[in-house]
This record gives C-alpha cells, structure tokens and sequence, in this order.
C-alpha cells in the first residue's frame, strides 16, 4: 500500500509539471495495469509508460496501440526472447532493424526498454507505412513480415486488437 501511495504522489508531483502529458500517462497506466491483472508489474508498467508515450508520439502511432502489442508480444517481460531470435518488449528481431548507423541492434541492447520500444515502434510505423494505413495488415506484418502481404495470421491481429480496444476503453 505505502508503494503504491508512493507512486501516486510521484504521478500527481509530475501533473504539475506537465498536465498535458501526465494526463495521456495516467490513463495509459491505469489501464494498462488492469490488463495485468496483478500489481506484480504495475511499477515497471509506470516506469516504461512515458517511453511509450514518447516514442509513440515520435512515430506518430497511438500509445494504447504500442501497449498493446507489447502485452501480446512479450507480457511486459523486458528480457523476452523468442525461438526466432526476437527480443525485449516489443519483440524486435535484430537483423531485420538495423540502427540508424545501419549497424544491427544486439539482443541485449534491445532488452533494454527504451531501445526495444524504440526500434519496435519504428518498425511499427515503417509497416504501417508500407500498408498505407491499414491497421490489421500492418500488425500482421510486424509479427510476421512480409508473408503477411499475401496470408493474414488472423490470431495474431485479433490478439493485438482486442487488447487495444481494451486499453482505449479503460
């Protein structure tokens, strides 16, 4: 209880430095905490949110949209790593996102939260890009690639949506 008090003065003493962003991390937060279903990662949760705010605003993608592909991504476990060699939060593989000096992420570097949401939502955005706009092929691509052009991996996009629509509702 005295950690969770201390979290919430810690957000409100960051409202009044900031109203407008506090504001988009506060309800990003909350429902994002829900989904978890438990506390156990509430803290991280509050920690990496105005990653994902910023970063999102960057790319210019919707913060609840990045939340929820790290929910079915990896469950908000920073140090995921899959059988396919992706890595952190949003699931990154390094050799398909270079860096901006065109050399290639590690695993390690993207477990690290903000350089994970950083190349995932980049991803994100060069997928969305390429599938002018469309919302589900792009999910689907981000997962899968370019497979995806041709076959959509309905599970997958459901997934992500349904947690978004969840998120977007809290």
């Amino acid at each position: 209880m005295k950690s969770q008090r201390k979290a919430l003065r810690n957000m409100l003493n960051f409202v009044t430095a900031n109203k407008k962003t506090m504001t988009k991390i506060t309800l990003l937060v909350l429902a994002l905490t829900s989904l978890t279903h438990t506390g156990h990662r509430q803290e991280f949760i509050e920690k990496i949110t105005p990653i994902i705010i910023e970063k999102s605003d960057k790319y210019n993608l919707e913060p609840e949209m990045v939340a929820a592909i790290i929910q079915v991504e990896s469950s908000w476990y920073p140090k995921s790593e899959s059988e396919a060699g992706a890595c952190g939060l949003m699931q990154v593989i390094p050799k398909w996102n270079p860096k901006p000096d065109g050399s290639l992420y590690t695993c390690e570097e993207l477990k690290k939260p903000e350089v994970g949401i950083e190349a995932g939502t980049k991803a994100f955005r060069w997928w969305l890009d390429r599938a002018k706009g469309d919302i589900n092929l792009a999910l689907c691509s981000y997962n899968a690639g370019h497979s995806c052009f041709k076959k959509m991996k309905h599970f997958y996009v459901r997934r992500v949506m349904n947690v978004y629509r969840t998120i977007k509702r809290k």
